[in-house]
């Protein structure tokens, strides 16, 4: 994909917002957002305020209404290997309590991509590990080059916790004890057979791929992929019934959708959709700029 100049990150989720954060690049092309974490001296490690600078670049890519799809990849030769561990003031953002650790670790990003209602793709070389695991594991589709390394690696620095959620849902109880408690890097073709990545592809046809499929999902119904993340998510934590209820809401949430109609329109018509991801406007009173 040739890619508009990508603009350098900063803090703010305003998607007309300057960037300033060289640490991160992101860029929009096609109904496509790019999010590239530019920290390739340290193979893209985590640093808290990265944390809060990659939120806020999911939520400019959330709010933009011309994205349909959002591509997470790293510079380098990796994707993200964690967190990084050299010392930090670890009362900058405030105690290190639960509250804290919600707002600057790592799961922040994770529930971040969980709840994006846009589909997300990670594009995988190298190094996934640790919280670049994690954050791989929320994303929708993984598509990998062949020298991929994933490993929950928490235990080998006497941390623990990450991983614990996600892991157990994609490969089961058992070979997620194992991974989590041995913390050993798994290759590309190991993770392959346990359902972990979309598709292994050659080096050299990673980012084609990748965007190939992030064009097609760029013109889906994205408010359909959205309402479907959600009833997927909220189904892993229910019962039956209540699964259901919440297959049943997608549908209802949907109804408010142009692509709702356009869906069905097509098929009857025996043409292809053309999903735009539009609200139904249910005309509300003008939005007045001098109201305060």
């Amino acid at each position: 994909m040739t890619s508009t100049e990508a603009i350098k990150g900063n803090s703010g989720a305003n998607v007309d917002a300057p960037l300033t954060d060289d640490r991160f690049l992101y860029s929009t092309e096609g109904g496509i957002a790019t999010i590239t974490i530019n920290r390739p001296g340290k193979l893209n490690a985590l640093l808290p305020d990265m944390i809060l600078e990659f939120s806020d670049l999911l939520e400019r890519a959330r709010r933009d209404n011309a994205v349909r799809c959002v591509v997470l990849r790293g510079e380098g030769r990796a994707f993200c290997a964690g967190d990084d561990l050299n010392p930090e003031d670890r009362f900058k953002y405030g105690p290190p309590d639960m509250h804290t650790r919600l707002k600057m670790g790592y799961p922040r990003l994770v529930n971040d991509i969980l709840q994006m209602r846009k589909p997300v793709i990670a594009m995988l070389r190298g190094y996934a590990v640790g919280a670049g695991f994690d954050i791989a594991l929320a994303c929708d589709f993984r598509i990998a080059a062949p020298d991929l390394k994933m490993a929950a690696i928490f235990v080998k620095r006497g941390l623990g916790g990450g991983c614990s959620y996600l892991l157990p849902r994609y490969v089961g109880f058992g070979k997620a004890t194992e991974l989590l408690l041995l913390g050993e890097m798994i290759d590309a073709p190991q993770a392959d057979r346990l359902g972990l990545l979309t598709k292994i592809v050659p080096d050299d046809q990673l980012e084609a791929e990748t965007y190939a499929l992030a064009g097609r999902l760029a013109k889906a119904a994205t408010q359909a992929i959205g309402a479907i993340k959600n009833a997927r998510n909220q189904g892993l934590g229910c019962d039956p019934v209540k699964g259901l209820e919440w297959q049943i809401l997608c549908n209802v949430d949907l109804m408010f959708h142009l692509d709702a109609r356009e869906g069905p329109r097509a098929y009857v018509e025996r043409r292809e959709p053309n999903f735009t991801g539009e609200w139904i406007d249910l005309q509300y009173d003008a939005f007045d700029p001098n109201y305060k």
